[in-house]
C-alpha cells in the first residue's frame, strides 16, 4: 500500500514504506536518460547510442541498489557515480572538457532533484514511489528530442548544408558540411584551401586533440570574426570529398561547436 493506492508487483520494505522494484527501475531509467540527454543538449554534442545506453543503465542500476547498500557502498555511489557516468556517455577532448561536462551533469541532477522534491511536497507524497515520475521524465525527454530534431532540420534548411567526407591518416569521416561562400581561408605556404572543423569533430580524430595535437600542427591561419581576429592552428587533411570532387586541404581547429554541421568548407570546394 502506498499513498492509498495498491501497486502491483513484488515489493521491498524500506524505512517503513513498501517500494516496488519495477517502479524504481523505470523511474531511474527515465530520469537518468533525461539528465544525460539534457547535458548532451547543453553541450551541443551528438548522442552516441552505446555510450548513452551504458551510462543510463549504470546510473539506474546504482540508484536502484542504493537503498540496499551498506553505508560505505552508498558513499561510494555518491562520490563516484557522477564522474563515472560523465566519462561514459561523452567522449572528451581533455580534462577541461570533462570538467565542464561533469559540472553540467551535477547542476542538471541537483536542479531536477530539487524540482522532484518540491513537486512531492506540493502533492503531499513521494513521487519517487509512483510511475508518474518516470512518465513525466520520459515525456520531458521526448520533448527535448523533438525540439532538437526540429532545430536541426531548421538549421539545415536555412543554410546550405551538404554531406562530405574527410580523409585523415587512412581513415574517412562522414560529416555534415556548411557551404560557406564567405570562407576564403587559404594556407599561405601551400596555397591549399582551409576548412574549419568543430571542436567536437576534432575530438574524434586521432592526433587532433590531447597531447598529440601539438605535434601535428603545421601552422596557423588568421580568421576574421565580428568580435575581431583570431588565430587557429591548422593540420593536414588527406582529402575532402564534396559531391564526388576530392580536394587536398588543411583543417583549422576551432574551439567552438557548430549547430547542424561539423565542418565549414572553403568557397572553392563547391
Amino acid at each position: 500500500m502506498l499513498g492509498g493506492k495498491i501497486l502491483r508487483g513484488k515489493g521491498r520494505i524500506i524505512a517503513g514504506v513498501k517500494v516496488y522494484i519495477e517502479v524504481v527501475i523505470v523511474n531511474n531509467l527515465a530520469v537518468d536518460a533525461l539528465i544525460v540527454y539534457a547535458v548532451l543538449l547543453l553541450r551541443r554534442r551528438k548522442v552516441m547510442p552505446l555510450r548513452f545506453i551504458a551510462a543510463v543503465l549504470a546510473g539506474a542500476a546504482a540508484a536502484t541498489a542504493y537503498p540496499l547498500l551498506p553505508e560505505w557502498g552508498r558513499l561510494l555511489v555518491r562520490v563516484a557515480l557522477a564522474p563515472l557516468m560523465t566519462a561514459v556517455f561523452l567522449k572528451h577532448s581533455g580534462i577541461k572538457d570533462y570538467i565542464v561536462s561533469l559540472a553540467l551533469f551535477l547542476v542538471v541532477t541537483f536542479a531536477l532533484g530539487g524540482t522532484v522534491t518540491g513537486a512531492s511536497h506540493l502533492a503531499g507524497f513521494d513521487l519517487g514511489g509512483y510511475l508518474v515520475l518516470g512518465v513525466v521524465a520520459a515525456a520531458a525527454l521526448a520533448l527535448l528530442v523533438a525540439v532538437r530534431c526540429i532545430l536541426s532540420v531548421r538549421a539545415k534548411t536555412s543554410r546550405r548544408v551538404c554531406p562530405a567526407k574527410i580523409a585523415v591518416g587512412g581513415e574517412e569521416f562522414s560529416v555534415d558540411a556548411l557551404l560557406d561562400t564567405g570562407n576564403t581561408l587559404t594556407d599561405s605556404v601551400s596555397g591549399l584551401p582551409v576548412i574549419i572543423v568543430s571542436e567536437r569533430f576534432a575530438a574524434g580524430v586521432d592526433g587532433w586533440h590531447g597531447r598529440e595535437r601539438a605535434a601535428n600542427i603545421e601552422g596557423f591561419v588568421e580568421l576574421g570574426t565580428v568580435g575581431g581576429n583570431t588565430s587557429l592552428p591548422i593540420v593536414k587533411v588527406d582529402g575532402v570529398s564534396v559531391g564526388g570532387r576530392v580536394t587536398a586541404a588543411y583543417a583549422a581547429l576551432s574551439e567552438r561547436n557548430f549547430e547542424g554541421y561539423e565542418v565549414i568548407l572553403q568557397n572553392t570546394m563547391f
